[in-house]
């Protein structure tokens, strides 16, 4: 006679099993004669009941293990999922936040002008004016860089372009600028295409963050009714990192 619980086989006479559970002494012990395991198990609570070669119910070990190999693999799989696309969502908010990051920049279509930023640069009215003579368009600032936009607001200058044209009055503006020094830097003007630039250091404040030490690009365009005034600023510290990047932005200024 073999134990209905764990499958031990039972000395005659024996009451107890060493599992702990009393002998059935029916006869029903849902063993085949001879020894025999059946092929269908007993049938407790629902649940096809048999043993395992060294004895242990079944029905005990499907009940501790909780869920099965493949509920632990679908959780896995969900879970990873789900730091994948948080790593991903991370991932482009940093992205986003890099002015550096050429697929965050956007073409800003305003009355006056046009031209393309990153995103992280936002329209901002917290700044002081740069002084008299100029109109200014637009302020845009992130944590890392900025952008200050005018025009001209100088009779004298409308009068020169009238009278000079584009190219006279581009002119006199480059050989005003090699005689200037801010900073005790002295300014060494330079054409690109339609512009004139210049780059020197100045101090702004509630520009960018973390200093008022500013590496400035300032970019002149003349056209036939008017001048704009085009300045990008980056830390004086990180001026090699943006410096291309503040010249690409300059290059997408159209004026309208």
């Amino acid at each position: 006679m073999r134990c209905q619980y764990c499958g031990r086989e039972a000395q005659p006479g024996q009451v107890y099993c060493e599992c702990g559970h009393p002998i059935s002494l029916s006869g029903n012990t849902g063993f085949q004669q001879g020894g025999g395991f059946p092929q269908d198990g007993f049938s407790q609570g629902g649940f096809q009941q048999g043993f395992t070669p060294d004895g242990r119910d079944l029905y005990s070990l499907q009940k501790k293990s909780g869920m099965g190999l493949g509920g632990k693999i679908l959780i896995i799989i969900l879970v990873l999922a789900l730091l994948g696309g948080g790593g991903f969502l991370a991932y482009k908010f940093i992205k986003g936040r890099d002015p550096l990051d050429e697929s965050s920049w956007e073409k800003i279509d305003k009355a006056e002008f046009s031209i393309t930023l990153p995103s992280s640069m936002k329209e901002s009215d917290n700044i002081v004016d740069i002084g008299s003579g100029y109109k200014r368009l637009a302020f845009y600032k992130g944590d890392k860089t900025a952008a200050y936009l005018a025009k001209y607001d100088n009779t004298n200058v409308t009068a020169m372009i009238k009278s000079q044209g584009i190219e006279g009055t581009k002119a006199y503006l480059i050989e005003n600028l090699k005689r200037r020094k801010i900073n005790n830097h002295q300014l060494e003007p330079k054409t690109r295409g339609d512009l004139i630039t210049v780059e020197y250091p100045v101090q702004r404040k509630n520009y960018i963050k973390d200093t008022d030490k500013l590496w400035m690009l300032d970019a002149t365009l003349v056209t036939d009714t008017f001048a704009y005034e085009i300045e990008f600023f980056c830390a004086e510290s990180e001026k090699d990192k943006y410096i291309d990047a503040m010249y690409k932005w300059a290059d997408s200024f159209k004026a309208k």
